[in-house]
């Protein structure tokens, strides 16, 4: 019988094994391989994406920052982390935006991204200068058309920085004079008389807080009108506000804002009222957006030689309301609301309930002109009757509608025209009024 020496090498014992690792170096440097290590890619970056695209951004940034950790220089991976992180409100989205744009400073989608980090920074040259890249870069594409807007926004707010002063100066004519600095109610009386009046309104503010997810600023308001004729109807207006702005996600943001509100009228203190007004913003992304909003307002009324009953009006209005945003494509905005409020003064007849609903359309232009259309209905019944007055309960239904068109003359000024037309329907004749107001300013922003 034959038999097998022991002496034999042992190569033979080895030699599956070998075969194993040599097949299975092979399998790795396949193309199917390859083209499975890329599929998983693919997917990966693709549920990053979708992460982005429905607001889960959290969900992104682990997944983004999975890809990276075996692709540190893969351009997408870095320029959707930068997006996510910058949707997050993290500073660090900064630093991944720039990395990207070194990968490819050609890339419009990287431009638009850092100047949208940039304008929420409040940072305006730094914005201005990535958004214009991505108009040069990419005209007439959906890229360059939201650089647009932006820039858009950028020369209508003028400076973006801690101190912003707007000033407008201009003429209105009045067919019935009627108290009302479109900042506060005043008197109901009604002079049924026509006059001119010029008008000075200053508006300042200084963001004292500025970090990207809260923001605070202090403001001050001044209103003047001077009639050339009824100079006992000139009012005044001194408005003092605390504004906070808290950004508790991408898609929900918290405001609140406190006021005084101090008023004159013919040069005689006529009212003052501290007003609290908290809501909640909730940004459903391309655009759209709801704000929920709730106001307490404390009011007290003066008497003057020309109110002598003003103060049966002092008292408290509480409002509850909601407006939705509707972007209609590049250049349009729509926007609708509902508030209802309840006013309750000193004296019972000046106490009423009212609801009041608003559409208005917002025409943001590409050659610097900028126009509003709105219509509101404003149905209000009142508690009591005023003996002095009427034997009937008080029921008023006021129409209003209004335009404006605002011209860029540069980044400082611009001229607006504007129409404001209110029929104030009421069962009681004192209270019955038609008026039309035209107004022309020069406004200035710095």
């Amino acid at each position: 019988m034959l038999k097998i020496s022991k002496s034999l090498p042992r190569f033979p014992q080895i030699f599956p094994l070998f075969l194993l690792f040599f097949f299975a170096f092979l399998i790795s440097v396949s193309p199917g391989f390859a083209g499975q290590t890329d599929s998983s890619y693919e997917i990966s970056i693709t549920k990053a994406l979708d992460s982005i695209e429905n607001a889960k951004y959290e969900h992104a940034v682990r997944e983004l920052r999975e890809i990276l950790s075996t692709r540190p220089d893969d351009e997408k991976a870095t320029l959707y982390l930068g997006i996510a992180l910058s949707r997050l409100g993290d500073g660090e989205a900064e630093a991944f935006l720039k990395k990207a744009l070194r990968m490819n400073p050609q890339n419009p989608r990287t431009n638009l991204e850092l100047g949208i980090f940039y304008y929420h920074k409040s940072n305006k040259e730094e914005a201005e200068d990535y958004l214009e890249n991505v108009v040069s870069l990419a005209p007439d594409t959906d890229y360059s058309k939201k650089a647009k807007q932006y820039l858009s926004s950028l020369q209508k707010q003028g400076t973006v920085g801690p101190l912003a002063l707007n000033i407008s100066v201009g003429a209105q004519y009045d067919n019935n004079v009627v108290l009302d600095s479109g900042d506060a109610p005043l008197p109901e009386g009604i002079s049924r008389k026509s006059d001119w009046s010029a008008v000075i309104y200053l508006k300042g503010k200084y963001n004292f807080v500025n970090t990207g997810t809260v923001d605070a600023s202090a403001g001050y308001s001044f209103y003047q009108n001077l009639h050339v004729h009824l100079s006992d109807f000139n009012v005044m207006d001194n408005l003092f506000d605390l504004t906070a702005t808290f950004r508790i996600s991408t898609l929900l943001s918290l405001k609140t804002a406190y006021a005084f509100d101090y008023l004159l009228v013919g040069g005689d203190p006529y009212n003052y009222a501290h007003v609290v007004s908290p809501s909640l913003i909730i940004s459903e992304g391309k655009g759209f957006s709801t704000i929920l909003e709730y106001r307490y307002k404390n009011m007290h009324y003066i008497n003057s030689s020309l109110f002598d009953t003003n103060s049966d009006r002092t008292g408290f209005n509480n409002m509850a309301g909601i407006t939705q945003n509707i972007p209609l494509g590049s250049y349009v905005n729509f926007r609708v609301s509902y508030a209802y409020d309840k006013e309750t003064p000193k004296k019972e007849f000046w106490e009423y309930t009212g609801n009041k609903g608003m559409a208005g359309l917002q025409f943001n232009l590409p050659v610097g002109l900028y126009i509003n259309l709105s219509g509101e209905y404003y149905n209000k019944n009142y508690r009591e009757h005023n003996p002095a007055v009427s034997s009937r309960t008080r029921k008023d239904e006021v129409l209003s509608a209004s335009i404006s068109a605002t011209k860029t003359l540069s980044r400082v000024f611009s001229f607006t025209l504007g129409q404001l037309y209110v029929r104030n329907k009421s069962n009681i004749e004192v209270f019955d009024y038609e008026r039309a107001v035209t107004s022309f300013f020069i406004n200035a922003r710095f």
